[in-house]
């Protein structure tokens, strides 16, 4: 249960931060990056675990920010759902979600984003970082 009003000015860096956590997840085992940006592929080649680096931290500061006791009890269970999303994105790179696994994505989506914008120490710290 989320008791705390989500902060909505800050809805297109939690969406940026909670995607590129999951594309970044499929890559890593795809291999495909012909969606990734110029400066990800130059942050790739100028190290070759940037990568691996860069999913190991988002899942880590994902888990961190949702993982409370109340709306994941345990790291596993957020670990599920992740899981969950991950593999419905990698569908749809594939072939048009059904509308069952699109609603199901929608609401995985939706729960962490929510999730996202009720941390206020999680915003903080990405607003000290872009500076």
């Amino acid at each position: 249960m989320i008791d705390k009003k989500p902060n909505l000015a800050y809805v297109d860096m939690m969406e940026r931060f909670l995607m590129n956590v999951v594309a970044f997840s499929v890559a890593l085992v795809t291999k495909d990056y012909s969606t990734f940006s110029p400066e990800v592929l130059e942050m790739m080649e100028s190290n070759p675990e940037w990568l691996k680096e860069t999913v190991a931290w988002g899942q880590q500061m994902l888990a961190q920010s949702v993982v409370d006791g109340e709306n994941y009890l345990t790291n596993e269970e957020m670990a599920e759902d992740l899981s969950g999303l991950i593999v419905l994105y990698n569908t749809a790179t594939q072939r048009e979600l059904t509308d069952h696994e699109d609603a199901l994505f929608t609401n995985l989506h939706d729960r962490f984003l929510t999730l996202l914008l009720v941390d206020d120490e999680l915003i903080k710290h990405f607003l000290e970082d872009e500076q």
